[in-house]
């Protein structure tokens, strides 16, 4: 008998798959449900829904957005379901998986998920992920590496909006990458998904899809900075 992908208490949740494609809907709530998971399939606009406690939801941006939007201001965390290149706003999603979908990144992005949700962390901040990363939040080599991040993060985000501006492709593929790696290493993970979709269309996307995803990265750093500016802070005694 298989055993289940998560813990007791994080299966039995209740998942809300949104996606047009009725085929990639399907087998997601099919892998859910292998797992231990209450999964229901979005059936799609214009439908009224009497809207349950969803735990969490799965969905592609550009399917049913009036619903997602809806849970999204209820503060329902999300996982999107994406293909390159698209530019929708997910800076708010707790993690994105690029379609064709793997189960295996498919029960990280959902244990990932699900981990923020019952720490009482904030979905762009993983402080889990700092935790797995150094040992502890504070690890002076966690605080030393925030520390430089922090120094460097506006000059580099600059420099993205600089060579978008200039359509200097390779500027903005290597900075795109270097956010996306950085930030990654102290938690900043909806700033890192950002940049590493930025950075996989960066050289050949079109201007205004790659305008969509420098929106995305700069309303992640907004929020999100400030959340990593106070963890690299020693405490005071």
């Amino acid at each position: 008998m298989q055993q289940a992908a998560f813990p007791i208490d994080m299966a039995h949740r209740r998942v809300l798959v949104i996606d047009r494609n009725v085929t990639v809907a399907l087998m997601v709530c099919s892998l859910l449900r292998r797992w231990g998971f209450e999964a229901e399939r979005d059936k799609g606009e214009g439908e009224v829904y009497p809207e349950p406690d969803w735990d969490l939801v799965l969905a592609d941006p550009s399917s049913n957005p009036e619903r997602l939007g809806a849970l999204r201001r209820r503060g329902v965390a999300w996982v999107a379901l994406i293909s390159a290149g698209d530019s929708r706003e997910t800076a708010d999603a707790a993690a994105w998986i690029y379609k064709p979908i793997e189960a295996t990144e498919l029960q990280e992005a959902i244990r990932r998920a699900l981990t923020a949700e019952t720490a009482g962390t904030s979905v762009g901040v993983d402080t889990s992920a700092i935790v797995e990363l150094w040992g502890s939040l504070d690890h002076p080599g966690f605080r030393q590496v925030a520390n430089a991040f922090l120094g460097e993060i506006e000059k580099r985000v600059q420099s993205i909006v600089e060579s978008l501006a200039s359509d200097n492709r390779k500027q903005l593929h290597l900075e795109a990458h270097s956010v996306g790696s950085a930030a990654a290493n102290v938690g900043g993970m909806a700033i890192s998904r950002a940049a590493r979709a930025l950075e996989s269309v960066a050289l050949e996307g079109e201007p205004s899809m790659l305008r969509g995803l420098v929106d995305a990265m700069e309303t992640a750093c907004r929020r999100d900075l400030p959340a990593i500016r106070r963890l690299a802070v020693p405490p005071t005694t």
